[in-house]
């Protein structure tokens, strides 16, 4: 069996659960939160754009944004040995009680997004973290109210493809939940 095959199996639930964590956010006017290192962040930005302009049907533009510190910023937090804040800080400044944050993280174990998932629960935010395997650091932090996506496998070009893969299984959940299926219409 293949590695999406697996993944859709194995994490139908949870991805469902996701979704169902989105939905509620959009529901109650709050907004959608991503952050990813790399080709993850590369993901993040991919759903974003889903999310305002459309995925495969108009729509109305939904409320989420990328938290991407430019060279500037990003600069200024290594000047002041802050590089671990790159995603917590930026985090901290937008979200609201409520708003729901995505990680997506091959490992889970680097210390931005450990620290975003601390300033999510400080919040008061819903996580929701797409990794690889075994979940790393940010599995053991997750609560109840939070959904976990293990996707099995332990290469990162692997699990970043099956991001996308599990990404736009949540839009394809979103819009029918939010707009109802337009090729039932």
């Amino acid at each position: 069996m293949n590695m999406l095959s697996r993944l859709a199996e194995e994490q139908a639930e949870a991805i469902s659960q996701a979704a169902l964590v989105m939905v509620d956010a959009l529901i109650h006017e709050r907004k959608i939160i991503c952050c990813g290192n790399g080709a993850s962040g590369a993901n993040a930005q991919s759903f974003v754009s889903k999310m305002l302009n459309r995925f495969e049907h108009e729509r109305p533009a939904l409320p989420a944004f990328v938290l991407a510190p430019d060279s500037v910023t990003l600069s200024a937090l290594a000047q002041d040995n802050r590089l671990t804040e790159s995603f917590s800080r930026p985090f901290l400044a937008f979200a609201q009680p409520g708003d729901v944050l995505i990680v997506l993280s091959a490992t889970a174990t680097a210390a931005n997004i450990v620290s975003v998932v601390q300033a999510a629960q400080e919040r008061g935010c819903p996580v929701v973290a797409i990794t690889g395997a075994n979940g790393g650091e940010v599995a053991r932090l997750l609560t109840s109210g939070d959904a976990l996506i293990q996707i099995p496998e332990h290469r990162a070009y692997r699990v970043h493809e099956a991001q996308l893969f599990t990404l736009h299984c949540c839009c394809a959940l979103i819009d029918t939940s939010l707009f109802g299926d337009p090729d039932l219409a």
